[in-house]
C-alpha cells in the first residue's frame, strides 16, 4: 500500500512536469481594468495657475476617487464671441471619451442659450450621464463681484412679419436669482429708437429654488411699415447695463395685401391660379384676362370671358403703386400696355415692386427693352407642349429652407420654356431633370424683384397623367402637397413689397457691442454663402464680412474685416449707455435706397465687460459635483496567447510541493519500511 501510494506521487510529480512541454502556450481571457479617464473642458483664454489646478484635481477626487487619470483641454478662442465659444465646446464635446468636466461660465442667453441646450442634450456624453459641470467663478473668483440678486433681459421676440394697424406681442423674457417668495417690481419699456411703443409694470414672484425665468406678453401697435428695431428695457434695483436692455428687429407690413393678377386666355392653368388666390385670406385680388387668343383653350364658353376693355392707363398709371405685388400670367405686355404704361411698370418694380412672371408662349416676346430688362433669360424660351419635365431644386442658397426644396423635387410640368439662358444677375432655384433647363428663377431689380415660374402648369401638371397603379395615387397626393407648399412660398413672396429686393440678413440681437468683429445673424435672408455682405451706417461708411456657418448650433454669423467701432462713433464711450446707430446689412454696398436701415443700440466695449451674470438655466440637468460618485472604470475583456506556467504557475509549485512530500515520506517516515 506505501509503496503504491509513493508510485503515485511521482506519476503526479511526473505528469506535472511535461504538461507545460505537452502544451507550452494557452489561450487566456483577461480583464483588462484601467483608471478612469476624465477631460476637464475649460475656456482656452484660462490662464490656470498651480493653486487653481490642484483646487480642481481636488474637487474632483473628492467626488470620485483617487484612482483618476486627469486631462485638460481648451476650447474657444480668445477672438470669439460667446456663441463661437460655445460651438467649440459642443464639437470638443462630441470628439472626448470617457468622463467630461465642463469648465466655463454661463454667459450665453436667450435664442442662442436655447440652441445650446437642446444641443447639449442630443450628445452622447449628456445621454450616458458622462457630462458634469462647475461653474468657473468656484474655481477662479472673477475680478467684479456680482450681487447675489440679479434680473436681466434674456431675450425679447415679436413676430418677424407685424401687420400695419393690428395689434402685435412683444414677449420679453427675464432670468435670474434673487431671495426666494421675494415680490419684485420692474418696470418694462419699449421703443424704436426715440419713438415711444409701451410700457408695463410687472411683478415677480421668487419660487423656492431663487431662480427667476419668466416672460411677459406687452402689446404694441405699429404706426408705420418698413423695418423697425424694437429695445426693451427693464427698470429695477437689480438690474444693471448692459443686461437691462435687448433689441429684435421686425419688419411691419400691411395687414391686407393688394395684388394684380393680369392675363391672357382663359385655360386651365390660369383658371386655377386665379381660383387660388381669391380665396387666400388677407388678400384682395383684382384679377383681368384678356379675350382669347388663337392659342387659348377654346373649351371655355364666352358666358366666362371678360367682356370689359382692359384698363392699362389705370391700372398701370396712378393706380400701380397701390398694388404689393403683380402677377403677369402669359402675358404679352407689348400688345397690351402702351409705351409709357410700360415704363410705369419698370419703375414700380425698381422701386421695390414684386413681379410674378407665370411664363406662358407669350411670355417673352416684348420688343421693349424696358420690359425686356425685367426677363430673367437674354434669350426667347422655347416652349415643350408634349414631353414631360420633372423639377429638381438648384444647388443654391438663395432659399435656406429644406421644405421647400424637398417640394421643388415632385414638381411635374407638361407645358414647359426650355433653352432659357440665364442673366448673370439672376438665381436658379430650380432646374429640369430632363436637359438640366432652369424653370424657376428669381432675379434682383434695383429695390424689386422678379420672380418667373417656366412652366404654365406647375399647379396642374401632376394630374395629367394617367394612373395605371393604385399605389400611384399616393405620389400624387404628395405631388399635389408640394405644389400647394410652392404656391404658399408665392404667396410670401408676393406680400412682401414692403421687404422687396434680396432679403437682407435678419441681425439677431439682443445687444451689440462697438469692438467685436461680428454679429449674430437669425438667418441670412436670401444672400449666399460666400458672397460679400455688407454692414452700412446712414452716414455711408461700411464694413465687408462674410457669413460663418455653426453646425452644431445650427445658426449663422457675420465676420467682418474690422470692429464696428471702426464705422461707428460712440456718443459715450467710456460708460455703459449705448449709441443708437442707423445701420442696415445688405450685399449692395453703393446704393443705400435699396437697404432697410434699423435703429440698434450699439454699446461700448465697458459694457461688454459687465455681462459678468450668468445665465442660470444654460447647463440645466447637466450634473454638477453635489452627491458622492462610484468611480466608473473601463473594463475590457482581453483574449491572449500565454506560456502555460505564467497562466498557471501553481503547477510548477505543486510539482515541487509533492516532490518534496514524497522525499519525506521515502527518506524519513518510511524509510526502514519501503
Amino acid at each position: 500500500m506505501k509503496k503504491t501510494t509513493i508510485y503515485g506521487i511521482r506519476l503526479l510529480i511526473i505528469l506535472f512536469l511535461f504538461i507545460p512541454l505537452i502544451f507550452p502556450f494557452i489561450d487566456k481571457r483577461e480583464n483588462n481594468i484601467s483608471l478612469m479617464h476624465l477631460q476637464v473642458l475649460h475656456p482656452s483664454d484660462l490662464n490656470f495657475k498651480y493653486d487653481d489646478k490642484a483646487k480642481i484635481k481636488k474637487m474632483i477626487t473628492n467626488f470620485f476617487s483617487n484612482d483618476i487619470d486627469i486631462h485638460f483641454n481648451s476650447f474657444g478662442k480668445k477672438s470669439n464671441t460667446p456663441v463661437q465659444d460655445f460651438e467649440d465646446l459642443l464639437q470638443q464635446i462630441d470628439k472626448l471619451r470617457g468622463q467630461i468636466v465642463i469648465l466655463s461660465n454661463a454667459h450665453l442667453y436667450g435664442e442662442n442659450a436655447l440652441k445650446f441646450n437642446s444641443s447639449l442634450k442630443e450628445t452622447s456624453a449628456y445621454k450616458e450621464k458622462r457630462l458634469f459641470y462647475i461653474p468657473l467663478d468656484r474655481i477662479i473668483p472673477t475680478e467684479a463681484k456680482t450681487e447675489g440678486e440679479y434680473v436681466l433681459i434674456s431675450d425679447i421676440f415679436i413676430p418677424k412679419i407685424s401687420f400695419l394697424g393690428e395689434e402685435s406681442i412683444a414677449t420679453v423674457s427675464l432670468i435670474g436669482k434673487a431671495n426666494a417668495n421675494k415680490k419684485i417690481k420692474i418696470e418694462i419699456t419699449l421703443h424704436s429708437g426715440n419713438s415711444f411703443l409701451n410700457s408695463k409694470t410687472v411683478e415677480l414672484s421668487v419660487p423656492e429654488n431663487n431662480l427667476i425665468r419668466q416672460s411677459f406678453d406687452i402689446p404694441i401697435n405699429f404706426a408705420k411699415t418698413g423695418t423697425q428695431v424694437i429695445t426693451a428695457d427693464i427698470n429695477s434695483p437689480l438690474a444693471h447695463p448692459p443686461l437691462n436692455s435687448a433689441s429684435t428687429s421686425v419688419q411691419v407690413v400691411y395687414s391686407k395685401t393688394t395684388l394684380l393678377h393680369i392675363a391672357v386666355g382663359p385655360d386651365w392653368s390660369l383658371r386655377t391660379l386665379r381660383q387660388k388666390l381669391k380665396f387666400w385670406p388677407n388678400l384682395d385680388l383684382l384679377s383681368y384676362y384678356i379675350l382669347r387668343e388663337i392659342n387659348s383653350d377654346q373649351s371655355i364658353p364666352s358666358s366666362q370671358l371678360s367682356l370689359i376693355e382692359f384698363p392699362a392707363d389705370k391700372l398701370f398709371g396712378s393706380e400701380l403703386q397701390n398694388f404689393h405685388g403683380i402677377v403677369a400670367q402669359n402675358f404679352l405686355f407689348d400688345t397690351y400696355l402702351g409705351e409709357k404704361e410700360s415704363e410705369n411698370l419698370v419703375k414700380y418694380v425698381y422701386n421695390g415692386g414684386r413681379l410674378f412672371i407665370q411664363a406662358g408662349p407669350l411670355s417673352f416676346l416684348s420688343e421693349s427693352q424696358s420690359i425686356k430688362s425685367l426677363f430673367p433669360c437674354e434669350n426667347i424660351p422655347k416652349w415643350d407642349m408634349e414631353k414631360t419635365y420633372h423639377w429638381a431644386a438648384n444647388d443654391t442658397d438663395f432659399i435656406n429652407n429644406s421644405n421647400f426644396s424637398r417640394s421643388l423635387d415632385n414638381i411635374v410640368t407638361h407645358a414647359t420654356a426650355i433653352d432659357c439662358k440665364p442673366k448673370k444677375e439672376a438665381v436658379i432655384l430650380a432646374k429640369t431633370k430632363e436637359g438640366n433647363h432652369p424653370i424657376l428663377l428669381a432675379m434682383p431689380v434695383q429695390k424689386g424683384i422678379v420672380l418667373s415660374f417656366l412652366a404654365g402648369d406647375w399647379l396642374t401638371g401632376y394630374v395629367q397623367e394617367k394612373l395605371i397603379k393604385s399605389n400611384e395615387n399616393a405620389i400624387r397626393m404628395r405631388n399635389a402637397d408640394s405644389s400647394e407648399t410652392i404656391f404658399n412660398w408665392l404667396i410670401e413672396f408676393l406680400q412682401r413689397r414692403q421687404d422687396s429686393g434680396i432679403r437682407a440678413p435678419d441681425i439677431l440681437g439682443p445687444r451689440l457691442y462697438a469692438d467685436e468683429n461680428s454679429i449674430d445673424i437669425r438667418s441670412r435672408g436670401g444672400i449666399q454663402l460666400g458672397k460679400t455682405i455688407y454692414l452700412i451706417t446712414n452716414a455711408n461708411k461700411n464694413l465687408s464680412g462674410s457669413t460663418l456657418s455653426l453646425q452644431k448650433l445650427n445658426k449663422e454669423i457675420i465676420e467682418f474685416n474690422s470692429p464696428i467701432s471702426s464705422i461707428v462713433q460712440l456718443q459715450n464711450g467710456n460708460n455703459l449707455s449705448s449709441t443708437v446707430v442707423e445701420m442696415a446689412l445688405g450685399q449692395e454696398k453703393s446704393d443705400k435706397s435699396i437697404l432697410k436701415f434699423g435703429n440698434w443700440p450699439i454699446f461700448p466695449q465697458t459694457a461688454k465687460r459687465m455681462e459678468k451674470y450668468d445665465n442660470p438655466f444654460l447647463f440645466e440637468n447637466v450634473a454638477t459635483f453635489t452627491q458622492k460618485e462610484e468611480v466608473v472604470k473601463e473594463n475590457t475583456a482581453v483574449i491572449e496567447k500565454v506560456p502555460l506556467l505564467n497562466a498557471f504557475p501553481w503547477l510548477l509549485a505543486l510539482a515541487l510541493a509533492l516532490l518534496c512530500f514524497e522525499q519525506f515520506l521515502t527518506r524519513i517516515l518510511w524509510r526502514e519500511e519501503i
